[in-house]
């Protein structure tokens, strides 16, 4: 098949590097500095697949950081943008299965992937930072580009104008439960509601480079008696980061705006932070359960199996 030839011309140019990914991923750029970035081992194989098949159909641009060699040959084989995190080229290294995002192995999986991030963000490309039980259904770049075609469907006079995003450094999604309520709530239902690591935008801006980074630090090495010091998943850190402390929910946000207003003092003034409005990047609950997207007549981007 086409699409198998395809593969054959990828998997034979991956050699492990992020660089060789990068290159691979380049072609369903089609121009535009943006790509989705995952992580994953081989015991969750069939989330990989299912991610990348998705991935695929909606041509989208992607990588795919293995978290070890199994799930690097796996995906080079299928013909996958992927490459060796530093996790896959670590000797004994095992990521174990529990939910509770706080065993040794969950933490040096959340600092890789963080500063893996960040590392892409500094080479200029702006990341959608994705988990892999996120199923893609349509192509996100050119929404998050703000591209013109996109602007024939979210103009400024849209429900979800894709200017007002194109201006956050940082845009996150939302563990909220009423993608109805989102959509005249804006910033204000979102930011009331935990933002979600799952599904979140960096610009490859001096702030979005910035805030990248520090995310990073602040998982993998948070100094002692801070605010991050005991804090068990990157998440926790995000939300942290941004909010300010001893108050809820800590950030503001209007009513039919997309950036938030009023982020902790450390990044107020410093970072544009935005919304990734829950009609168009659900979680489970709002897709599966509420049938969201069929009431509100959207057509999601993304569906995150939460919930």
């Amino acid at each position: 098949s086409l699409y198998a030839s395809a593969g054959r011309r990828v998997s034979m140019g991956l050699d492990g590097t992020l660089e060789a990914a990068l290159d691979a991923a380049a072609p369903a750029m089609r121009g535009l500095r943006f790509v989705l970035l995952t992580f994953g081992n081989a015991a969750f194989s069939e989330l990989l697949r299912n991610f990348c098949a998705h991935a695929r159909r909606a041509g989208a641009a992607h990588v795919v950081g293995a978290v070890d060699v199994g799930a690097f040959e796996l995906l080079r084989e299928s013909g996958s943008p992927c490459y060796k995190t530093p996790l896959a080229l670590a000797t004994g290294y095992s990521l174990d299965g529990a939910n509770s995002h706080s065993s040794g192995s969950w933490k040096a999986f959340a600092a890789m992937r963080t500063g893996e991030v960040a590392r892409v963000v500094a080479t200029g490309l702006d990341v959608l930072h994705i988990d892999t039980d996120v199923v893609l259904l349509r192509d996100p770049a050119p929404f998050c580009m703000c591209t013109a075609a996109a602007r024939a469907e979210f103009g400024d006079a849209s429900r979800f104008p894709c200017s007002a995003l194109r201006a956050a450094d940082v845009a996150v999604s939302s563990d909220n439960m009423g993608p109805s309520r989102s959509v005249a709530g804006g910033a204000a239902y979102h930011g009331a509601g935990t933002f979600n690591s799952g599904i979140l935008l960096f610009r490859a801006t001096a702030a979005g480079r910035r805030f990248a980074a520090q995310w990073h630090r602040n998982v993998a090495s948070p100094e002692r008696g801070s605010r991050f010091w005991g804090k068990t998943s990157d998440q926790q850190v995000f939300n942290a980061m941004v909010r300010r402390e001893r108050q809820w929910p800590g950030v503001g946000g209007r009513r039919g705006e997309w950036i938030m207003r009023r982020l902790h003092e450390d990044w107020d003034g410093n970072l544009s932070l935005g919304a990734l409005p829950l009609p168009l990047f659900m979680n489970g609950h709002g897709y599966f359960v509420q049938a969201a997207h069929r009431s509100l007549q959207v057509s999601p981007f993304a569906v995150h199996a939460t919930y």
